[in-house]
């Protein structure tokens, strides 16, 4: 039985390029120290006193950031390359994440977060092309689960400290978050340089080819494209609420304490490192849109079931649902972005898709911070909802799709 699982484990892994290993554990390093937007909102109104309205409005202008940011991260993937535009917006990103606890004041606080969200956020379209760019279509999935996992298990790694570092100081948060944000930037010069291409030649190779191959194609005269980048807006809604409103509900509902909300961050992480590159490798047979579908709802549904129980228990059933959820949908969205844009402008195809990251960024807050002061349990009903749509716009996004096939 041992053997068999490690089997499992080897095909799981086997094929993926030795860059996409490097620009994995570069986000590892990064996301390591990610935690401050698990907590921004506990300091926010514990340590500076601010409503929830108004921390609202913070996670609101770091999504606009995070726009702004997707969208200069697609346009200097052209100029640039991948690789490189990383490394700047990592560079760029520390000194801005440790400046945010130097300010008092709502305005000094947003211009900071601002600053951070755009460097950092512009990192996002450019990972997911240079992995494009090193991977073969076919394993193209994987190596996007493979990156997912680094980006969890960093994300499990920081709150999990962050809890601990937040009963000291919050400020320690800033420190280390912005430390393992040059590191991460730091890492790819050494493994990448900062020349365009890669140091390694049959690596450059790999991306000027990948360049070569594209054209110019916009991404909005690509209508089943449009469809599902908004599908995915609906969805980053209610992903959304894990930095925004989450955690305060299991401050108020559920009554746990700092480290233990990000215990249930950990809990998120450890099912994705010890199951996604599995579970990716038993549904890559499946359809992409129909898969994708059904992550939104668990996704969804996990967040709805939270007004169902009290106990750290529940959440952690809650917890696992959410990641079942997210395992499914968005490394699989990511490679159907990838095999959506092949011959096209990946840049521009994933700063897109990024993008629909950032717009759940800026609204989400805001809707789910204002709903929450109404009443603490309705956002989490909305979710169900909002799942049940998704998942319903991807059959039939699908069906679409298969019937334009068949009339070509």
């Amino acid at each position: 039985m041992l053997r068999t699982i490690l089997q499992a484990y080897r095909a799981a892994y086997g094929g993926l390029s030795h860059e996409v290993w490097i620009l994995s554990i570069a986000m590892l390093i990064n996301r390591t120290g990610s935690m401050v937007l698990a907590f921004l909102a506990l300091y926010l109104t514990n340590r500076l006193g601010f409503s929830m309205s108004a921390a609202g409005l913070i996670f609101s202008v770091y999504g606009l950031g995070s726009i702004a940011g997707a969208y200069l991260g697609g346009r200097l993937i052209r100029p640039l390359g991948a690789v490189r535009t990383q490394i700047v917006g990592l560079i760029l990103a520390m000194p801005c994440c440790l400046m945010i606890p130097l300010f008092s004041s709502w305005s000094g606080i947003a211009a900071a977060v601002f600053l951070t969200s755009l460097f950092s956020e512009a990192v996002r379209p450019a990972s997911n092309v240079a992995i494009a760019q090193f991977t073969p279509p076919e394993f193209q999935t994987r190596a996007y689960g493979l990156q997912r996992m680094a980006i969890n298990l960093g994300f499990s790694i920081g709150p999990a400290i962050g809890g601990f570092l937040a009963e000291i100081d919050f400020v320690w948060l800033f420190i280390v978050d912005g430390i393992s944000t040059g590191l991460g930037g730091l890492f790819l010069i050494s493994q990448f340089g900062f020349r365009r291409y890669s140091k390694n030649s049959s690596a450059a190779e790999k991306q000027r080819s990948a360049e070569i191959n594209q054209n110019s194609g916009s991404p909005f005269s690509d209508k089943p494209f449009l469809c599902f980048l908004g599908l995915i807006i609906l969805v980053m809604l209610v992903f959304f609420q894990f930095t925004a409103t989450y955690p305060k509900y299991m401050q108020d509902h559920y009554e746990l304490t700092k480290p233990q909300i990000g215990g249930l961050f950990a809990v998120n992480t450890v099912i994705i490192v010890v199951f996604e590159m599995l579970f990716l490798n038993v549904v890559r047979r499946f359809s992409l849109l129909r898969m994708i579908g059904w992550g939104c709802f668990l996704l969804c549904l996990g967040f709805g079931i939270l007004p169902w129980g009290t106990t750290i228990w529940w959440a952690i059933l809650a917890m696992v649902v959410m990641t079942f959820g997210e395992m499914l949908f968005l490394p699989l969205a990511t490679g159907y972005v990838a095999e959506r844009s092949a011959g096209r402008d990946q840049g521009l195809y994933m700063s897109w898709y990024a993008m629909t990251f950032s717009i759940g960024a800026v609204f989400a807050p805001m809707l789910g911070s204002s709903i929450y002061q109404h009443n603490q349990d309705l956002i989490w009903y909305f979710s169900i909802a909002i799942g049940v749509v998704v998942w319903a716009g991807f059959y039939c996004l699908l069906r679409r799709l298969n019937k334009a096939e068949k009339l070509a």
